[in-house]
């Protein structure tokens, strides 16, 4: 057999990293699940027209460090959760533990144009402890959930040169529509401070999807550098016009109605870094790269008047890609080095309405949420690449 080029196995890498990179809530900044956002799946640079590719990734997290801004609120970890057998004080921190699958699948229209699409599942759990009203008792944690079918995506991707001679360097454009598939009303069982138990409303950092419609635009690039060495970026932008879902966060306040009720809220990602491969083979690749992934306060188009928990993550990623004929695994770790609650527009409101009574400016409030991110994510990814009704042939150069 024939040695693949090593410009063949850079794109096998790169584009397994794309094809397992999807976004998933980072805690309670609902950067959520949501298929198909990297659907250029290994070695998809050649995968030519009428060849297919089919894959499944799986990703998990758990959040448990609460931030107001950069700043870790580190006593959430130990107080206001009430107290052990030994009459320890306990942490109140809100724990959520995200597991994640997606089925994906990509098709080659032409040698340039692919078209790709993912149905995720995710499996949400959040752990919180239920806040007792005065008398001041030990407060209980326990767990909800919610579970299902994701936000589902197809897109259509556009290589700006012929992948058949653009051997060094490509520029690929996609356009995509995330669907409203997931269910944004999960409901579950939960406990009450008068002992009883009542089927209330989940939380948006764990509901399988947000109950918009939207628009991804896609942007991805690579270039050699030297020998097996290559810079790679790509990102992407989620515009979710739809103002919010119509389900509710909490009882409407005097002056705030409308933040009461969870948004559809945009969603972005960005991520360069360097890949090379290191076997003699060039069947395994190893990458580094800086990403930064969230949610703004503001949509870019549609209404402001929804509750959402804006912020940012910045990390940096460890990649590994191995291929074997038409397998391909990988596993992507990002770190993240810097976590964000940024003030959201619900917080502004009610700053506002505050300050608009005060007479001494000296006196003003600053109103911002606290938002829980988790250190790591894991994400492991195959994929298997086939060709109906003809033989699929490996390009030499």
């Amino acid at each position: 057999m024939k040695k693949i080029s090593s410009y063949t196995v850079f794109i096998a890498f790169i584009f397994i990293a794309f094809h397992t990179q999807k976004i998933a809530a980072q805690g309670c900044v609902a950067v959520r699940q949501m298929g198909g956002l990297y659907m250029n799946s290994a070695s998809s640079y050649n995968l030519g027209k009428g060849e297919f590719q089919v894959g499944t990734n799986y990703r998990y997290f758990h959040s448990w460090r609460h931030f107001v801004g950069k700043e870790e609120q580190r006593e959430r970890q130990t107080t206001g959760g009430g107290h052990d057998e030994n009459g320890v004080e306990r942490g109140n921190a809100v724990n959520i533990y995200s597991h994640a699958v997606d089925f994906n699948f990509s098709y080659g229209i032409t040698d340039r144009i692919q078209i790709n699409a993912t149905l995720p599942y995710v499996h949400n759990e959040r752990s919180q402890v239920l806040r007792q009203a005065t008398p001041v008792k030990d407060t209980l944690r326990y767990s909800v959930y919610a579970q299902g079918f994701a936000d589902a995506r197809v897109s259509v991707n556009y290589w700006f040169f012929d992948p058949k001679t653009a051997h060094k360097g490509n520029l690929m454009l996609g356009l995509g529509v995330k669907l409203n598939t997931g269910s944004h009303t999960k409901m579950d069982d939960a406990p009450q401070t008068d002992g009883t138990t009542k089927s209330v409303m989940m939380d948006q950092a764990i509901q399988p999807g947000d109950g918009g419609i939207g628009i991804a635009a896609e942007l991805q690039v690579f270039r050699q550098i030297t020998g097996r060495l290559y810079g790679f970026a790509n990102g992407y932008y989620l515009f979710n016009p739809k103002e919010s879902n119509g389900s509710f966060k909490s009882p409407p306040k005097e002056g705030l109605e409308g933040y009461e009720i969870y948004a559809c809220p945009d969603q972005y990602f960005a991520r360069a870094g360097l890949s090379a491969a290191v076997d003699k083979k060039e069947n395994f690749s190893v990458s580094l790269a800086g990403r930064i992934e969230g949610i703004p306060a503001y949509d870019a188009f549609g209404g402001q008047v929804a509750y959402r928990r804006p912020g940012y993550v910045i990390a940096i990623e460890y990649g590994f890609a191995y291929h074997i004929g038409k397998h391909n695994f990988s596993l992507f770790i990002p770190y993240n080095i810097v976590k964000n609650r940024i003030q959201s527009a619900a917080d502004i409101a009610s700053q506002n309405l505050q300050n608009s009574v005060i007479t001494d400016p000296s006196k003003y409030v600053h109103v911002q949420g606290d938002a829980a991110f988790a250190d790591y994510s894991v994400n492991v990814g195959y994929s298997y690449r086939f060709s109906l009704g003809k033989k699929m042939k490996v390009t030499m150069h």
